[in-house]
């Protein structure tokens, strides 16, 4: 039986400065995907350069490499960014430039580009004279630009839990705002000890120190991350603003914050002030933010994948879409019902393609996602190309063209139109929600500090929270779902062994996120399909798995006014 044959590379790989200069000396057209280190070449455009190859191949022309910006000096501009970047070098000279995987321009630019060099060969024209890019780090003066250009500086404030009580947060972040600076995330949390000793570690002489840490553990507080523009600090410059108050009055600061009343920005909000202070904070509190994310313009868009085409190419859509640089952040599969059709299409609801739009949406599971990535609103609807399906098949490389189901006259996917549409549809399908989590008692005495911390690391926020052993018809109620089957007894006693962590969790698609978090019910088949799921990682057996969640929203609103009381009004 013959070997699997061999696949050809495509791409020359360029890893350093002197393998660039080398490609500059190549005759004829080289396409250079530009890539980041962390993000490796573009796998969305190979099988287009394979075509590309295969279409010129008659004339030596065309040729394909990859290059790697972090770690070659001429390319120091693309840095930073993970938005694709394809340069076109022709005879040595980079000649044009395409952002973004754009499959009809990149082939225009290169058929184009391979027609002039076979008329040139030809002795039909004569080499134009062209003016080549240049990159910024290139042109004269970018040292001074680069000195002189603002640096955005992030650090990690505070807001404590007598004011979060008062419900003076909004009215707080406004002082903020009012002061120069700017809030990239808010998060409601409780703190835990260890949280308030390290974040005031600079105040753990003060007498009243242990006072403090017992009065910050006593309701939520805000975590932010707060950033100003500066030319030299690396800090926002909270030390000026220590002694002014918003009145523009002199005031002493307390020794302790939050132990005070007097308006200061430093007292109503607690700032890091050094660098490795900061630094070590936006680590230990925000670990997934990442400072480039808010200055390169990461968004979120929804995408739908539509039933025909969900039954027929789940996985090939679902590779695509992960292919062009996309990541999925939240995803529901469901099956719509007419009146939701109808209200999420209401502009299409008298068009005559409509019925076959409703009759389509409602023939099977439909799959939403919430995709994030740099530019994802535009990126994304490019992609998709034109909404009339006759339209799209005009350009071959759409992904409406590309994923058209046979005898169906319906474009299979949908994007949203720009940042507003986005964040509503976003709103329409992923909703805030809460929903009821628990630890449960062998995990709560072993591992409460790391679920809590998973917990907050997936996004949550932590409405309320309380400790407490459940009594037996606590239990029942919990698992009346379950009453009458063999393991009922078990579970209640499980249930009853030892204090629990109940929380009520908040965050958009709430119910299904926390489900996803705490991975399938036996522990063993978590550790095949989710390792990095609470069961998989904290769960003793089936019974004893950790943690539990509500299983949809109206269980959850049932459950967290069966715990504590009525379910907040937000």
């Amino acid at each position: 039986m013959a070997g699997k044959k061999k696949e050809v590379q495509i791409q020359t790989i360029i890893n350093d400065q002197n393998q660039w200069d080398e490609m500059l000396l190549t005759k004829g057209i080289v396409v250079i995907d530009v890539y980041q280190a962390w993000c490796g070449p573009c796998k969305a455009v190979q099988n287009l350069f394979r075509k590309l190859k295969i279409d010129f191949s008659e004339d030596n022309l065309l040729h394909f490499a990859s290059a790697e910006a972090d770690s070659i000096k001429t390319l120091k501009s693309f840095r930073n960014s993970c938005e694709p970047v394809f340069l076109f070098c022709v005879h040595g000279k980079i000649l044009s430039m395409v952002k973004g995987v754009n499959a009809p321009l990149i082939t225009k630019i290169v058929t184009d580009l391979v027609q002039e060099e076979r008329e040139i060969a030809a002795g039909e024209k004569e080499r134009p004279e062209v003016e080549e890019l240049v990159f910024p780090e290139d042109s004269e003066g970018s040292a001074k630009e680069a000195v002189e250009e603002e640096v955005l500086t992030y650090s990690v404030g505070i807001i404590k839990p007598d004011d979060v009580l008062a419900g003076r947060v909004e009215e707080i972040k406004k002082k903020i705002k009012d002061a120069g600076f700017d809030i990239k995330a808010d998060e409601e949390r409780m703190l835990t000890e260890e949280q308030i000793r390290v974040f005031y570690a600079r105040n753990k002489e003060e007498p009243d120190f242990d006072a403090f840490v017992q009065f910050m553990m006593t309701g939520p507080c805000h975590v932010l991350i707060i950033t100003k523009k500066e030319a030299t600090d690396a800090i926002p410059h909270w030390k000026d603003l220590r002694k002014t108050s918003y009145s523009g009055e002199p005031e002493e600061t307390a020794k302790l914050p939050g132990l005070t009343k007097t308006e200061s920005l430093e007292n109503i909000c607690d700032v890091q002030d050094s660098v490795e202070d900061a630094s070590r904070q936006l680590a230990f509190f925000f670990p997934n933010y990442h400072a480039s994310e808010a200055e390169h313009h990461i968004e979120r868009t929804l995408a739908i994948i539509r039933p025909s085409l969900l039954k027929e190419r789940r996985e090939s859509i679902l590779q695509t879409i992960q292919d062009y640089g996309f990541q999925i952040a939240m995803q529901k599969e469901i099956i719509l019902s007419e009146e939701q059709v109808r209200l999420f299409y209401k502009e299409h609801v008298g068009q005559d393609y409509f019925p076959v739009l409703l009759e389509q949406m409602t023939s099977g599971p439909t799959l939403v996602l919430a995709l994030t990535r740099e530019n994802a609103v535009s990126h994304w609807r490019n992609l998709l190309g034109p909404k009339i399906l006759e339209e799209a098949k005009e350009n071959p490389e759409s992904l409406r063209a590309k994923f058209a189901i046979e005898n169906v006259p319906l474009n299979q996917l949908h994007g949203s139109s720009s940042l507003s549409d986005a964040q509503k549809e976003l709103e329409f399908f992923f909703p805030e929600e809460q929903t009821l989590a628990l630890i449960k008692p062998e995990a709560a005495k072993s591992h409460k500090d790391e679920i809590i911390q998973k917990v907050k690391d997936a996004g949550f926020s932590i409405s309320k929270v309380k400790e407490q052993a459940l009594t037996r018809e606590m239990a029942a109620q919990f698992y009346k779902d379950h009453e009458g089957k063999p393991f009922f007894e078990d579970l209640v006693n499980c249930m009853t062994q030892g204090p629990s962590v109940i929380m009520v969790l908040s965050k958009e698609n709430a119910v299904e996120e926390w489900r996803n978090l705490m991975g399938p019910i036996d522990p063993e088949e978590a550790k095949k399909t989710c390792p990095d799921s609470i069961r998989a990682q904290f769960a003793h057996d089936i019974l004893s798995n950790a943690v539990h969640g509500s299983s949809n929203v109206e269980h959850a609103a049932r459950s967290i006014k069966f715990v504590f009381g009525e379910l907040d009004a937000d």
